[in-house]
């Protein structure tokens, strides 16, 4: 009977917090392909654009080296949240690389959709995770795998009816 009521008790604590977290990562994911599409449809509306991807790619740059803290170690980042106890995701990263990959697919650069995804739920996750108050550092692993397992999903259109 105590593993019944432990697995009850297990369950009926991560499946909202599962659920919240794919909640964020999806809809971070859909917001991000989203701008995407809109971006890609101006560039190629607007050759001239390319010209601009040295200066794009600057003032990315920049503000990674000013303002990007931690997120600076992107997906490397994320994935050693994901199996450490060393750090956090900053909630930084989720607008950083949203923003960055964007502007570099506006100007006609090569970004990958699946690391700005996975940074995006990771770090949503662990600013959920803080929100929350949850401090248990193995709840905190499973929330960024989570956060990471919810972008990656929903960037590449598992979840669309």
């Amino acid at each position: 009977m105590s593993d019944t009521l432990t697995l009850i008790r297990v369950v009926g604590r991560w499946l909202p917090l599962a659920g919240l977290v794919g909640v964020l990562a999806g809809a971070a994911s859909a917001l991000f392909l989203a701008l995407l599409d809109a971006a890609t449809q101006t560039r190629l509306d607007n050759g001239w654009l390319i010209f601009l991807l040295p200066a794009a790619g600057f003032v990315i740059g920049y503000v990674y080296w000013r303002w990007g803290g931690l997120a600076n170690g992107g997906t490397s980042h994320v994935i050693d949240q994901a199996h450490t106890i060393s750090s956090r995701v900053p909630a930084r990263m989720a607008p950083l690389v949203l923003v960055g990959t964007v502007i570099t697919h506006l100007f006609g650069g090569s970004a990958g959709r699946e690391g700005t995804a996975v940074q995006m739920g990771a770090s949503l996750a662990d600013s959920l995770r803080r929100v929350l108050g949850i401090t248990d550092e193995r709840d905190r692993r499973w929330l960024v795998q989570a956060g990471i397992s919810g972008g990656f999903s929903a960037v590449f259109g598992t979840v669309r009816t």
